[in-house]
């Protein structure tokens, strides 16, 4: 049975709904629940077992850095001669082109699936999310590779403790893959026996994290310090992706980091849009990742950013905070409120300011055609953060075009 063909012309489904006579059911954790009756069924595994699959798969997760990382890594990868599918937090991209837009950071399995059949790439590099690992969307990928790019406070609306959350990124580290992390090894109680296998006690972020020890890498600071981005921190995303390619491809350090300087940047992440007044856009949505970029770009700053409505609410103080540390003047706004009102996030978000002057403009286009006039007119640099590449605002029941880059532009060309 053409188990490829089966899956390209519809005919696998994970959907109970779209289920009839003519098609197979891959049954997976997240439909096994609406499932109990169906008795002709694939799992996951066998299912991909099925498909001969000759790809090869790079998880990447971590609180921030999964993005860049991931187009690094599928930069170097292609500049060697093979295919790269990046699927993520900007959709799926084939050899450095866009072919779908997101859905999911991590869709389900299927649509994984479709896409390592369709377009038959040599690596296959997905971003894998927090609520993904939990909802087991890789389910039956047997992974060459994993990256832990970093981890900080986010998603607590989801994970409810840093423990918690802290134990879901661990046990998607708990196989034999090569795993490469962004953290330093406790030499001090290196190994641990835990269900029968060999762990390393790693510190990061300041958490212990329990990981496999086979085929472990764990960088402690960059190995690279030469980048075509900016931002201190994104030497050690390169630095991972680097590693990453390395040993997957035995390749030279020296040829894969001579290539790095035609790489072209990330979509939304620190992304200058404009020099004049200088304008960056970047995704940063926490505390840390904020931290990072505002910290990465010298001189006097105006930041416009909010914080997403529905989602971790501890989190919006300490956003202020980080902006009241290393911005001269900010400016809160709408971040996908989704059903919350803008200006109870503003409002908690504002608890965090403590010494610089800042307004509360619930319209993203007007705060950011506020802070575009005040860079022009006082000289800072505008960052406006939290959206990156995103081209909608989410509402409760609807999603509005929009995007930063597009709106700094429009409203630049006509000052």
């Amino acid at each position: 049975m053409d188990y490829k063909k089966l899956l390209l012309n519809g005919l696998i489904t994970d959907n109970t709904q779209d289920l009839d006579d003519s098609k197979i059911f891959l049954k997976t954790a997240q439909n096994s629940k609406y499932a109990v009756n169906i008795q002709n069924f694939l799992t996951p595994a066998e299912f991909i077992k099925s498909l001969n699959l000759k790809t090869k798969f790079i998880g990447i997760t971590g609180t921030n850095g999964k993005t860049t990382t991931a187009f690094v890594l599928g930069y170097l990868l292609h500049q060697l001669g093979y295919s790269v599918g990046i699927q993520g937090t900007e959709g799926f991209y084939l050899n450095g082109e866009k072919k779908e837009i997101k859905t999911l950071t991590t869709p389900p399995i299927i649509t994984t699936l479709k896409r390592a059949v369709q377009y038959e790439p040599d690596f296959y590099i997905m971003e894998v999310s927090s609520h993904a690992i939990v909802q087991q969307r890789t389910e039956g990928i047997e992974f060459t590779a994993k990256i832990l790019t970093s981890f900080s406070q986010d998603h607590l609306d989801f994970h409810k403790t840093m423990e918690e959350y802290k134990k879901v990124k661990e046990s998607f580290l708990k196989d034999d893959a090569l795993k490469v992390v962004n953290g330093k090894l406790r030499m001090e109680n290196e190994e641990l026996r835990i269900e029968n296998s060999n762990f390393s006690l790693v510190d990061v972020g300041g958490y212990e994290f329990k990981v496999n020890a086979n085929n472990l890498y764990v960088l402690d600071k960059p190995i690279v310090d030469d980048i075509p981005m900016a931002g201190e921190f994104n030497k050690m995303n390169f630095s991972l992706a680097l590693k990453t390619a390395e040993i997957l491809t035995n390749s030279q350090f020296s040829i894969l980091n001579s290539q790095l300087k035609d790489f072209k940047g990330v979509p939304g992440r620190m992304e200058i849009v404009s020099k004049n007044p200088m304008s960056i856009v970047d995704f940063a949505h926490t505390p840390d990742g904020m931290e990072k970029v505002l910290s990465a770009v010298e001189g006097k700053k105006i930041v416009v950013f909010g914080a997403g409505g529905d989602r971790d609410k501890d989190k919006r103080p300490l956003m202020g905070e980080v902006a009241d540390k290393y911005a001269d003047y900010i400016i809160i706004t709408e971040d996908n409120p989704r059903c919350e009102k803008a200006e109870d996030i503003c409002k908690e978000i504002a608890k965090g300011i403590k010494s610089k002057p800042f307004e509360i403009i619930t319209d993203r286009k007007e705060a950011v055609k506020r802070a575009v006039e005040l860079a022009k007119e006082k000289g800072y640099i505008l960052m406006v953060l939290g959206k990156g590449d995103e081209n909608y605002i989410q509402y409760c029941n609807k999603k509005v075009d929009y995007s930063d880059r597009e709106v700094i532009k429009s409203l630049i060309k006509n000052l």
